[in-house]
């Protein structure tokens, strides 16, 4: 309980004195946050530029860094998602936004092991994209949705050595 009386006042601090700072200077806080692999200040501080510039030139990649640092710093992959779909969702033509629809589908499949999911999502981004150049890679994934790399390796020598006895038949 003290840790909460003593926590919640310093975050209201915290972010009052984010809203006196502009934007640049909250992304260069960013910035130092993720270098320094403080996670919860990397993604509060993302959190700040989202609320005080909205329309400001780095708020969709503070949404994108809210994305990346859910997923690869805090390992919590349902809110990594969230993040990626929100970020799509609000910013549907931007170049990274291909890369954004894939992780999602990646997530699902290698992380959360939603395999239902990772289709959708990957078909999603393949109907969207289909000449990017993760569209390989996209329908890769949906042939070995579920699968171990040992699988699919397994299944890779299995084809060669069956293309093999079927060329030596000939």
């Amino acid at each position: 309980m003290k840790f909460i009386v003593y926590i919640v006042p310093c975050v209201i601090l915290f972010l009052i004195g984010c809203a006196k700072m502009t934007e640049d200077e909250l992304w260069q806080k960013v910035e130092q946050s993720r270098a320094s692999g403080n996670t919860d200040s990397t993604i509060q501080m993302c959190q700040a530029i989202l609320k005080g510039y909205p329309e400001g030139k780095n708020a969709s990649a503070a949404l994108y860094m809210i994305a990346e640092t859910y997923q690869n710093g805090k390992h919590d992959y349902h809110a990594a998602v969230n993040y990626y779909n929100a970020f799509v969702k609000q910013y549907p033509d931007l170049n990274s936004t291909p890369v954004a629809m894939f992780i999602t589908a990646f997530i699902y499949n290698n992380n959360l092991q939603m395999y239902d999911s990772a289709r959708i999502a990957y078909q999603s981004f393949i109907a969207r994209f289909p000449n990017h150049e993760l569209a390989a890679s996209a329908k890769f994934e949906i042939d070995n949705l579920g699968k171990t790399p040992d699988e699919i390796i397994g299944a890779k020598k299995e084809l060669a050595v069956k293309t093999r006895e079927h060329s030596r038949k000939k």
